[in-house]
């Protein structure tokens, strides 16, 4: 008999300890998650910042970029429908770029060697845009501006400097603490300056109400 109870409770405490060494183990794998996580948030070439990019109606595709580091912009290519990390922003593989509310093309004081500029059309549906003549919503080549050392009034209401793009600094509206879409579309050349797409601010925050998380609805021109 006490060597059935001498054998129950060693048992019972090789459990206690397994489940101590399991709770330790998800722990610190929790952690290290964390630790992963920050040092990802923190990296301009960690390419983890696409929170989601996917066709949506009329042929378009609709995509959120996590750009709530102030610190470096985060770069998208259309053309690739994919991330860029910083280390090839010299490079023309990319064509749009978000610093939070700040908006940047591959082109100008940007990028010298890039071929990236953007036009405001005249027509407010990116479907419709993407299938009209630039000309026909007022932009022809000579309508297309380079990214160059702009302003604009984000949170707060104050007005910071930056090098991007003075057309795209007029996408949203701003009352205090919140950012708002104007649903202007824009007609964006690639970085390699030979392709189109029209592209529309859809929202500035994710499901969860953050701010920095850019929403962009896009298509690529027809022509």
């Amino acid at each position: 008999m006490k060597r059935i109870l001498v054998s129950i409770f060693l048992l019972g405490s090789l459990v206690h300890c397994a489940r101590q060494k399991e709770s330790i183990s998800q722990s610190t794998q929790f952690t290290n998650a964390y630790l992963i996580n920050l040092i990802r948030a923190n990296d301009p070439n960690s390419l983890d910042k696409i929170v989601f990019s996917r066709a949506d109606v009329e042929g378009t595709t609709l995509t959120r970029i996590n750009s709530t580091n102030q610190d470096f912009y985060i770069y998208f290519s259309m053309q690739t429908n994919s991330q860029i990390p910083a280390s090839q922003a010299s490079s023309t593989s990319w064509d749009i770029a978000f610093n939070r509310y700040k908006i940047a093309t591959n082109g100008g004081g940007t990028n010298s060697s890039g071929r990236g500029a953007v036009c405001l059309s005249s027509l407010t549906s990116v479907s419709v845009a993407a299938s009209t003549a630039r000309a026909a919503q007022n932009c022809s080549d000579d309508k297309f501006v380079s990214d160059t050392r702009t302003s604009t009034q984000g949170i707060g209401g104050a007005v910071g400097e930056f090098v991007g793009n003075s057309i795209l600094t007029d996408w949203f509206s701003y009352q205090i603490g919140n950012l708002t879409t104007k649903g202007l579309v824009y007609i964006v050349r690639s970085g390699t300056g030979n392709q189109y797409f029209a592209v529309r601010m859809e929202s500035y925050y994710s499901d969860a109400g953050t701010s920095g998380y850019p929403t962009i609805r896009w298509k690529r021109l027809s022509e």
